[in-house]
């Protein structure tokens, strides 16, 4: 694929800061805080304890960085003393580069707490404390009473998972979502409208920011014309597809017939779709945003979409794979929560339609007005064998990636489908039979971006990757989807997913956010 200047979610870089306090006694003495023999009560003694104590935590952090995360230069308060005197100069000198800064690791080898606090009161950025003793418990009581975002971990294990959800909500903040939209902003009642109600509360949530664009003035940008010429906004120069992008799109399409397996669809019926593509990475670069959302019955009832022949489905498979989060019938919901996923994890997600099947006792939900056509996508043989078997999902949408284990993946089986079965509109089918045993974890915001889903499952298989039109899907074994879709039906319908087990991640990610987690 051709590379694009988007600056990503998976860009986003946490740097983090090791702030280290010393403590050195200026007299030779014991008494009930202090004890010790010969040199240990020498104010050397004290100096060589923070030395090694300094080192020693600086090496911690280095050798336990996820990725995403970079080590800022450390500071350091030197020879504070028990006369208990806080200088004031020292103090703002720790402050320096603190813009720079997202969150900071405390260390000290003495009693310092007060200090820690002025300094956290200072900055106004999250404080980390590693390491089970009572000056980790005393100091993050305290400063959690006055309000201070702290956190207290038993391990460098901890730490670097911390470091991870930090860096998500980071990341959620430097979301900036290309809604592209026919009639309304927030949501639309004829596409996802279990969307969120207002995105103005979303950016006051999670920071997350949005820009629009026209569905008509978008469509009319596919055609190779003088940009200024476009019928909908005659006079303004648009990002119209040309020659270059055309150059490509063909070597997309390429790619996609030359490794699919198979790839049923002629080439004349995937220039249209990859066209599409190809300008929403432009418009995307225009606007300076890194997800993507568009409408789907709005679109269609155009009839646009049939006289044009292409779908948005590979516009999502492909900048999926890319790191940006890309979400079928407008549900601006979908693409923050696979933004959430794909901070936590490094990974691409997956999105669509999410029905329980089966309840906990193994009972087969078979009513066909609440699965609609489901059934028939899954097909006889691996219908009948849900029977009996407890607490089974499906999510179904034609948007499968191929990076769906990392995007430096090689690029797991695919195929090349029409979605109308008149041919037209690529869709991209990953194997999910291949990557039965998987784990995978799942999320999604709520319409008043006050609560968030969390689930993880195991894949067990796949469905309609031999099948046209928006057929393909995924089940998956849960713990209990009674509690599953008691939770769901306070998020909506589209769940998305990544493999791996972020669960954990996930929880916290909610609970810092000041969200109502729903783990189920």
């Amino acid at each position: 694929m051709s590379g694009n200047k988007i600056e990503t979610i998976h860009d986003t870089v946490l740097k983090v800061r090791l702030v280290f306090f010393d403590i050195v006694h200026e007299l030779p003495y014991e008494g009930p805080c202090r004890f010790g023999k010969g040199m240990e009560l020498e104010r050397q003694f004290d100096e060589m304890i923070n030395n090694e104590a300094y080192k020693g935590i600086q090496m911690g952090i280095k050798f336990n960085l996820p990725e995403g995360v970079e080590m800022l230069e450390p500071k350091r308060y030197v020879n504070h003393t028990e006369n208990w005197r806080i200088s004031e100069e020292e103090m703002r000198k720790l402050c320096v580069g603190s813009e720079e800064t997202d969150v900071y690791l405390a260390s000290t080898t003495g009693r310092t707490g007060e200090m820690i606090t002025e300094f956290a009161q200072m900055v106004k950025k999250p404080i980390i404390f590693v390491g089970n003793d009572y000056g980790a418990t005393i100091n993050t009581s305290a400063m959690l009473a006055k309000g201070i975002e702290t956190y207290s971990l038993l391990s460098w294990k901890q730490f670097k998972q911390q470091l991870r959800v930090l860096r998500a909500r980071k990341a959620l903040a430097n979301t900036r979502v290309l809604c592209v939209s026919r009639f309304g902003h927030d949501y639309s009642l004829h596409d996802a409208n279990d969307s969120f109600v207002s995105l103005d509360k979303v950016t006051e949530v999670l920071g997350t920011k949005f820009r629009f664009a026209n569905l008509h003035e978008v469509i009319d940008q596919i055609h190779e014309i003088d940009p200024t010429t476009n019928y909908t906004t005659p006079g303004r120069k648009q990002e119209n597809i040309n020659e270059e992008d055309m150059v490509d799109v063909n070597a997309v399409i390429d790619e996609l017939m030359k490794d699919a397996d198979p790839c049923v669809m002629e080439r004349e019926n995937m220039v249209p779709s990859v066209k599409m593509y190809k300008l929403i990475q432009k418009l995307l670069e225009a606007n300076e945003c890194n997800a993507f959302t568009a409408n789907c019955p709005d679109a269609c009832s155009t009839c646009r979409i049939n006289k044009e022949r292409f779908t948005f489905c590979i516009t999502h498979s492909l900048n999926n794979e890319q790191g940006i989060p890309s979400a079928c019938e407008y549900d601006i919901t979908a693409a923050v929560s696979k933004a959430a996923l794909q901070a936590i994890s490094g990974k691409p997600s997956y999105m669509g339609n999410t029905a329980v099947l089966t309840l906990p006792d193994g009972t087969l939900t078979e009513d066909g007005y609440v699965l609609h056509f489901s059934k028939d996508h899954v097909g006889e043989e691996k219908w009948n064998a849900l029977r009996g078997v407890p607490n089974m999902v499906m999510t179904q949408h034609s948007v499968g990636n191929r990076k769906m284990k990392g995007f430096d993946e090689e690029g797991a089986r695919f195929a090349i489908r029409p979605f109308a079965y008149s041919g037209f509109g690529v869709t991209m089918r990953r194997d999910f039979d291949a990557d039965a045993g998987q784990v995978i974890t799942m999320c999604r915001f709520s319409p008043n971006c006050d609560q968030l889903l969390v689930s993880r499952g195991t894949l067990k298989n796949g469905f309609g990757y031999d099948m046209d039109n928006c057929t393909h899907g995924a089940l998956f074994q849960i713990d209990d989807t009674q509690k599953f879709y008691n939770a769901q039906i306070h998020v909506g319908n589209h769940v998305p997913f990544v493999y791996g087990d972020y669960y954990e991640e996930m929880i916290k990610l909610g609970e810092i956010l000041g969200l109502k987690v729903l783990a189920c």
